[in-house]
């Protein structure tokens, strides 16, 4: 039923099909709140409402759904707390919780009640606090995205366990590392990981020599506006398969190094608004454009 114009809000007779087990209502435009009545639907297991007009609270009922495997209100206005009661649920796959007023902050034991977590959205709600070691236990994780939330404290090594990784965004909150910036040390044991966005937080360290062992496949690295001081490395050359490369907005300082221009698949290097010298190189003029101020 997603992709229509259904108006209005869901009848409370939807609620009273307990043999229900999937109900896609995406991408309408319905209105109004989800009755508590939703704990009747015991035997659901899909569950799609994203991109409608839905408001007010996650009824705590949800927590009745325990065959829940995929849970999706994106892009609506849900208020209030994300409600803990879905964390409850332990078959979880999908959660996609991104693109509403939800606030709150992640289970501090995420990585235990959530065993069978695959992919997690919770981007541009208003989460709190910091990401807890824990969520290293969720080690089927191939999606984390943590986008525009108001996190804070260090990122935690321990997401280097998380080693099916393929997308992780931690773009704009206020989060940090220590001076050698060990989580990107920690994140070489990801070999999946494709897509790794840092725009933003206040890292404030050095690129470390182990950017050289982050994963083969990674396609897209952004980190700008993250206080990444000192010099380039000249390890970055060996990340073949790099599509996208924004370092840019940060307090680097030296040359360029020279082995990016062994990148044969970059498209896009944003250096610019760093405190870098010298001059750029013949060989990597003849892959990318580099935008420098």
């Amino acid at each position: 039923m997603g992709i229509n114009q259904i108006t209005g809000s869901v009848p409370i007779s939807i609620y009273n099909i307990s043999s229900l087990q999937r109900l896609q209502l995406g991408e309408n435009n319905l209105n109004g709140s989800v009755s508590q009545e939703i704990g009747n639907l015991t035997k659901m297991q899909y569950m799609d409402l994203q991109q409608n007009k839905f408001t007010g609270e996650i009824p705590k009922e949800i927590s009745n759904l325990v065959d829940l495997e995929v849970f999706i209100i994106a892009l609506n206005s849900f208020s209030g707390s994300h409600s803990m009661e879905i964390f409850n649920i332990s078959k979880l796959r999908i959660v996609d919780l991104s693109a509403n007023n939800l606030s709150g902050t992640l289970p501090s034991n995420i990585g235990f009640i959530f065993p069978n977590i695959e992919i997690l959205y919770l981007g541009l709600t208003n989460l709190v606090e910091s990401i807890p070691h824990s969520i290293s236990n969720c080690s089927k994780l191939t999606t984390l995205e943590l986008t525009g939330n108001k996190l804070t404290g260090l990122i935690p090594n321990s997401l280097g366990y998380l080693t099916h990784l393929q997308l992780l965004n931690l773009a704009k909150n206020h989060l940090m590392s220590d001076s050698s910036l060990s989580f990107l040390t920690s994140l070489t044991n990801c070999r999946d990981l494709r897509y790794l966005f840092l725009i933003a937080n206040p890292l404030n360290g050095k690129l470390p020599v182990s950017v050289r062992n982050l994963s083969t496949s990674l396609r897209q690295f952004y980190a700008p506006n993250c206080k990444i001081k000192g010099r380039m490395s000249n390890e970055v050359g060996n990340l073949s398969s790099l599509f996208d490369f924004d370092i840019s907005g940060n307090d680097l300082v030296g040359s360029i190094p020279t082995s990016i221009g062994n990148l044969r698949s970059l498209q896009r290097l944003f250096l610019n608004d760093n405190k870098l010298t010298g001059f750029i190189d013949d060989n990597l003029w003849r892959y990318v454009w580099v935008p420098i101020n």
